[in-house]
């Protein structure tokens, strides 16, 4: 009886070793895969073989958030909470998939955790705030707007920050102080400069009819026209986080 139990706890232990390592493996093809879907099938069957591979929820949750499966994303970055349950990062992410899915309530509660684990994560600071002015709430979006950018961070962290102040202050009629915002958010990160086609107040303009807008696209011919107004559509609206190289 001794030498069966002896021999079912090396058993144990030799399996337990292997199965470790066989997940290492997968996760390890993950990294190095450079197709999404190949990646999410290696970190899935990591996952597999070993269920408290965080690493693996992460990278799998934001390669998730880039194919805008947001609500797979969430499972994964639970999965993560649950398994390092002070990783603030995890918590801004959940943050960020649940305002793409307009649950900004819970949304805003992610972020403030993550906040309170690390109060000097200013990527946080940021996204609360186009939470709070997605959610009306224009005062604290721009509390939280400038208190990321007197943090400091990323070019396109604190550019991001000046757009959504500065859409904050519009909504306020507080055009001049939109303008500054703006034209910041213009200097800081070189995918606005097509933006630099229009004046602030020229794009924010409202139907009271305000002619500068007119006379600026009268300047600029058709195809450009087009191309410019698909990027303002599309770019003022929450930027991605920075992918990773190994996504």
């Amino acid at each position: 009886m001794k030498k069966l139990r002896v021999g079912l706890i090396s058993f144990l232990l030799l399996t337990g070793v292997s199965w470790g390592q066989d997940a290492m493996y997968f996760y390890n093809l993950g990294i190095d895969s450079s197709i999404a879907y190949r990646k999410i099938y290696y970190f899935t069957k990591a996952l597999e073989l070993n269920p408290k591979l965080a690493d693996a929820y992460e990278k799998r949750g934001m390669l998730y958030y880039f194919q805008e499966k947001y609500s797979k994303m969430i499972r994964d970055f639970q999965a993560v909470i649950e398994l390092t349950p002070f990783e603030s990062k995890a918590y801004l992410m959940l943050g960020l998939a649940y305002m793409k899915g307009e649950d900004y309530d819970v949304a805003i509660d992610n972020l403030t955790r993550a906040i309170e684990l690390e109060p000097q994560l200013a990527g946080a600071y940021s996204y609360r705030a186009e939470a709070y002015r997605l959610k009306g709430m224009i005062d604290e979006a721009i509390q939280d707007s400038s208190k990321a950018i007197e943090m400091g961070g990323t070019k396109q962290t604190i550019g991001m920050t000046y757009s959504t102040r500065s859409k904050a202050y519009r909504e306020l009629g507080q055009i001049k102080l939109a303008d500054a915002d703006f034209k910041k958010a213009l200097n800081l990160d070189p995918e606005y400069d097509i933006y630099k086609f229009f004046s602030i107040t020229d794009y924010l303009a409202n139907s009271s009819g305000e002619s500068g807008s007119i006379k600026a696209v009268g300047r600029m011919g058709a195809a450009l026209i087009i191309a410019i107004f698909f990027v303002l559509i599309f770019k003022l609206t929450l930027s991605a986080p920075k992918k990773d190289e190994d996504d």
